[in-house]
């Protein structure tokens, strides 16, 4: 997401309006090297470069929801937090509509994050905004110590967040549910390519279309 609002996102989305990228930048210096002012006289960062965009969703986590610390390998894509938290929002309003127009909150309201992925985005996400707890399952083991260790560095966290490994990739939720728990609701952000290369490719083509070639 650029700095000038392409397309509206949820009323309650802290990244409605234009990234305060001096506030940004107070929570982690390393963001201003990636920083420059377009010709629209706003600062904004190079979104072509994935260290630029790394930084920025990492630093939008501290800012805006309180995630002290955001490590994953560089290997992993880096997910866009606005959009991702845009997707909590919607299942709030959704869990609202069935709860006399109340979004419920706190730990007691438990959703399954279905490949969790090595930024385990979603769980963080919807503790900081609603309180709820997370069951977060992948078929990866490394994205899972990946996700672990996201959460040993944010002590507010333990405790919210469950991690299980899919040991059979052909299923959801055989295998790592607890049957005699509730949940509130399961969220899931798959793959999008059918292949590494395709991934790959389609990643070429949005940088080159940023550096405007």
């Amino acid at each position: 997401m650029s700095e000038s609002k392409k397309s509206p996102l949820h009323p309650r989305n802290k990244n409605h309006d234009r990234y305060d990228i001096d506030a940004l930048i107070k929570v982690l210096p390393a963001l201003e090297e990636f920083v420059f002012t377009n010709k629209y006289d706003s600062k904004t960062v190079d979104f072509a470069k994935p260290q630029a965009v790394k930084l920025l969703n990492t630093s939008i986590l501290m800012h805006y929801y309180g995630i002290r610390s955001w490590e994953f390998p560089d290997a992993n894509l880096c997910p866009p937090i606005p959009s991702r938290a845009d997707y909590l929002h919607y299942v709030a309003d959704l869990l609202a509509a069935d709860n006399a127009g109340e979004i419920p909150r706190g730990p007691s309201i438990v959703g399954i994050d279905v490949g969790c992925g090595a930024s385990c985005i979603y769980p963080l996400i919807g503790s900081a905004e609603y309180g709820w707890s997370f069951l977060a399952t992948d078929i990866d083991n490394e994205s899972l110590v990946s996700a672990h260790k996201i959460i040993e560095s944010n002590p507010h966290l333990e405790g919210e967040i469950a991690l299980e490994l899919q040991a059979d990739p052909t299923k959801f939720f055989s295998g790592v549910i607890d049957e005699k728990k509730k949940y509130a609701f399961t969220i899931c952000n798959p793959p999008f390519h059918a292949s590494a290369y395709d991934a790959m490719s389609e990643s070429s083509r949005k940088v080159e279309n940023l550096k405007g070639d």
